[in-house]
Formats: C-alpha cells, structure tokens, sequence
C-alpha cells in the first residue's frame, strides 16, 4: 500500500471548525495496484470495498484522498454529520467523485470490548488522471474546500468560536 504526505490543512481546517467534529485525518493512496483479493486483508480495511469490488480493485492513474472524521457523541455532532452526509451528496450530484460513509472496528478484540468507541466517518475522493503530480487532486481538494466553506456561511452552520 503506498501512501502519500498530503497538505489538506485547509481542508482539516474547515471540517475541525464545525462544532461537533472533534478530530479529521487524512491520507491519500494510489489504488491503481490494488485488486479485489487484497481487500480481505486488515491493512485495506478503511479502503471503499463496495466500490473497489464494483471495478475489480483501483482503476489506472486513480488515487484515493480520504478524509476520516470523528463526531462528539452530541446534537452537535449528529447536527455536524448531517450538514456533511448533506454536502458530500451534494458533492456527488454536481459530479465529484466523492461519497461519504461509516467506519469502525470489530466490536471484541483479544483485549477487550471496543464496541461504542470505534466510530467514525470517511470522506472518500477518487481522482483519475493523476500522472506526475498530485496536483489534480489538490485542486479537486481546493474546489471542495471553497464549496463546503460557502455553504458553511449560507446555511449558518454552527462553528466553533
């Protein structure tokens, strides 16, 4: 699995903002090597396997930027998750490759139950095309930025002062 450093401040910054969202990282993949037997493996476990299996494993010059948040257990937080589950469609329906969806971990672990604690959400943006540079994909990410930022404002989405 290779992994990239990405700079999504602005991004992280924008999600951290919203009351309810309490942490946000991020990573960004190139799924181009990655095929359906892999995704059986726990190091692919926070990858999209419904949308992988759908094309058989990472498409050519594809990669995969996710954005992997966590809301207080909170009105804030559904309120949050929410205005995201919202956004993110919005996203997909103007044509961004995006979807959002839940992450977590199995609820026992040879050290104890972890059920109740594991939840998370994942922010996945599939970028093809993506030859000699990232820039694609920071772009897709500046765009997105700039939208979620502007629909912040006209909605009057509660922000953290």
């Amino acid at each position: 699995m290779s992994s990239y450093p990405i700079d999504v401040s602005h991004f992280h910054d924008t999600l951290l903002r919203l009351k309810g969202i309490v942490s946000v990282e991020s990573s960004v993949e190139n799924l181009e090597p990655i095929d359906g037997e892999m995704l059986s493996l726990s190091n692919y476990a926070h990858l999209p396997h419904g949308t992988l299996r759908r094309t058989g494993g990472g498409l050519e010059n594809e990669v995969f930027l996710q954005f992997e948040f966590e809301i207080e257990r909170s009105e804030e937080g559904l309120v949050a998750l929410e205005f995201m589950a919202w956004f993110v469609r919005d996203q997909a329906r103007g044509g961004k490759t995006v979807q959002l969806r839940p992450f977590a971990l199995p609820p026992e672990t040879p050290y104890g139950r972890q059920l109740g604690t594991t939840l998370r959400f994942h922010i996945d943006l599939f970028i093809d095309d993506v030859v000699d540079t990232l820039e694609p994909a920071f772009a897709k990410i500046r765009e997105i930025d700039a939208s979620l930022n502007l629909a912040v404002r006209l909605y009057q989405i509660p922000v953290k002062s």
